[in-house]
This record gives C-alpha cells, sequence and structure tokens, in this order.
C-alpha cells in the first residue's frame, strides 16, 4: 500500500483498529477532518490505547507529527517510539489529566478514547479542551456507552450523560447570541459554548472543532478610528455577521473580525438615542454585485452562505445632509490598514476582491 496515498480506514483495517470500517467505521468520519493536518508537524493526544492499533495508524497517516498516548495500563508503556510518547494517568484524575496538557500541549487533535464512563468522558472534555489549539479538533468516542441498555455499567456517579453534555454546548453553538451565556453555571459551557466553529456527531462519536473568542482586551475590542471627544459623536447600532460566528451587535457603530479567517457576509445599521436621522447602507457582494440601499435596521448582505461582503456604501438621506456629518471606516483581508471615506463613499478594498474584516461607522451632528 502506498502510504502517501492510504486513506485513514485504509490505515486502520491494516493495523486492526477497531475505528475501521470494520467495526465502528469512525475513521471514514474523521478523513475529512483530518486530512489538512496531514502533513504538518502537529501534536496528537490518545487517551485509552488498548493494544496500540490506532497509535499506529497515527504515526502512519500523519508521518510529521508528534504522537502522545495516555493510559491507565502501565503495560501499554512497551507502544513508545521515536514519534510516540506514552504517559501513564487515570482519567478520572484532573491533576493527571492538567499535568498531561502542560507538558505535551497545546494538541492539535485529541482523541478520547478511555474508559466510556460519563464522569471520565466529562471530566476529560472539561480539563484538555483549553489545551487544544484553535482550529484544533476534541473527539469523544464510543458515547453509545451513554444510552439505556449500557447505562448500567457507564453510568457511574454521574448525574447526566456526556451526550446531554454535549447536547447543552449545541444549544449554545445553535442559539448563540439568542441564549443569555451569561446566566449558565457550568464555567465549562460558560467559557466554551460558543467557542466551537463546529460540533458533528456521527454513529457512537462527536466531534468537535475549536473556534475559541478570547473576550479579554485586545485590538479587537478597540475602533479602528477614536472618537474625538470635542465632538461627540451619535450613537450608530450596528449588527453584523461574521462567518463562522455569527451576528454581533455593536450599540458604537464598530465590529472587527478576531481571526484572519473570519470576515464579514452582512449588516444592519439603525441611530440610537432620540436623535432622529436616516442613513441609507448598502453592500458589495463577493461576486461584485451590490445591494439595494437599505435603511432603518434592515439587514444587507447573506447569511451562512459563506458569502463574504467585498465592500459596503453609508450615507446621510439627502433630507438630514445639512444636519449630520458621516464618516465610514473598513478594514480589508489584503491590508491592515484602514480605508476611511466620507459618507456616501463607496468602500472597496483595491483589488476590489478582498472580503471585509471589520467596519466603523462615526455620525455626527454639525455644529
Amino acid at each position: 500500500m502506498d502510504q502517501a496515498l492510504a486513506t485513514l480506514d485504509d490505515l486502520g483495517i491494516k493495523f486492526g483498529t477497531d475505528k475501521s470500517s470494520v467495526d465502528h467505521n469512525y475513521l471514514n468520519f474523521y478523513e475529512r477532518h483530518f486530512l489538512p493536518f496531514r502533513h504538518k508537524e502537529i501534536t496528537i493526544l490518545e487517551i485509552g490505547l488498548l493494544g496500540g492499533a490506532s497509535l499506529s495508524v497515527w504515526e502512519e497517516y500523519f508521518p510529521h507529527a508528534t504522537i502522545v498516548g495516555a493510559d491507565i495500563d502501565k503495560r501499554t508503556l512497551r507502544f513508545a517510539r521515536p514519534r510516540i510518547a506514552i504517559e501513564i494517568i487515570d482519567q478520572s484524575n484532573i491533576e493527571h489529566l492538567t499535568r498531561l496538557g502542560l507538558r505535551y500541549g497545546p494538541f492539535d487533535i485529541i482523541i478520547e478514547d478511555g474508559s466510556h464512563m460519563w464522569e471520565h468522558q466529562i471530566t476529560s472534555l472539561r480539563t484538555l479542551f483549553p489545551f487544544v489549539r484553535n482550529g484544533g479538533l476534541y473527539i469523544v468516542e464510543d458515547l453509545q456507552t451513554n444510552f439505556p441498555s449500557m447505562a448500567a455499567d457507564y453510568r457511574g456517579v454521574a448525574s447526566i450523560s456526556c451526550v446531554e453534555y454535549l447536547k447543552r454546548l449545541v444549544d449554545f453553538r445553535v442559539g448563540d447570541e439568542k441564549l443569555d451565556i451569561s446566566k449558565e453555571e457550568d464555567a465549562f459551557l460558560r467559557t466554551y459554548g460558543r467557542a466551537m466553529a463546529t460540533i458533528n456527531f456521527s454513529r457512537h462519536v462527536c466531534l468537535i472543532e475549536k473556534s475559541y473568542r478570547e473576550d479579554g482586551i485586545n485590538d479587537s475590542d478597540k475602533p479602528y478610528v477614536s472618537h474625538d471627544p470635542q465632538l461627540p459623536g451619535i450613537p450608530v447600532i450596528l449588527m453584523a455577521h461574521l462567518g463562522g460566528v455569527g451576528d454581533k451587535t455593536s450599540q458604537a457603530g464598530w465590529v472587527r473580525a478576531t481571526k484572519a479567517t473570519q470576515a464579514i457576509q452582512g449588516f444592519a445599521l439603525s441611530i440610537g438615542g432620540n436623535r432622529t436621522c436616516q442613513i441609507l447602507y448598502r453592500a458589495r457582494s463577493s461576486s461584485g454585485v451590490w445591494s439595494d440601499w437599505a435603511t432603518n435596521g434592515n439587514y444587507v448582505g447573506s447569511r451562512g452562505r459563506a458569502d463574504n461582503l467585498t465592500g459596503f456604501s453609508v450615507r446621510v438621506a439627502d433630507s438630514d445632509k445639512d444636519r449630520f456629518d458621516l464618516q465610514a471606516i473598513g478594514q480589508f483581508a489584503d491590508s491592515p490598514n484602514v480605508i476611511v471615506k466620507n459618507g456616501g463613499s463607496d468602500l472597496v478594498s483595491a483589488s476590489g476582491r478582498h472580503p471585509l474584516r471589520g467596519m466603523q461607522i462615526i455620525l455626527r451632528a454639525k455644529p
């Protein structure tokens, strides 16, 4: 078999792991997610090693990977070799899991295939997920143990199954801003409930792609252009839809992408406070087509179609031009620099093709 052409399932069958299509058929599910990592220098952690067959699969499929295997059984130490480190741990022990993460992390891929006890699955997820890189993958295998026919053997002391716990993550990821995550009592769910790019379920397994949004103060938390304190602005409410993130609303008229892969796919504008001013706006699609002019909070652009905006334009209505000034700021993927235009001018990247990553609207009353 040509190693470079072998699929994950080919290798799974070759080495006899139960993850292959002969048994659980996990590897065909993993292939599309693992392929972008195949020839990169990555770090993989697998918890639960059994006969070591899957370690051989990762070793051959990822030729540049560092692989860490963890198990409670000391006999698994025999699987260690140049690119494979073996650690003896108890996955119910938070200290053991934390030391594992600190010693070898961050990880690009974690495969949790340990005891399958509900509590152990949840504890491992809570403890090790912070050690997954942004864009990395966390996998929980053998979730069939969470269902009634196997509950007696795997429930242990848990009050909730791992599947039910994962469903709570699904609620936060799908509901996003429609749910008040600040009221969630569980610290893990509150921290990571919106930090998943995708949550993928298949037979007996869940695969999570991490996309953590930092809530601390950084450049993405600042406007592109600071307001002049001598010229107080009128609040503009900007709701922008970021691909892979969802809707973000700013009461101060600006939104910035936090990751290089994110871009604005649509937006809506309205005026805050008690001011009576009408602004009109439109959006330019990836194909270069402009939307009709909109106003009063109406949405322009797309949602969930991966059609990133390549430009926008905002202006004050003709009836309000004598009373208000408007400035529009845009930042595009081709440059960290911003483009600043007076109201009514089109903001488009230099090439006309690069996605819009951030925007800001400044509205002021004329003296």
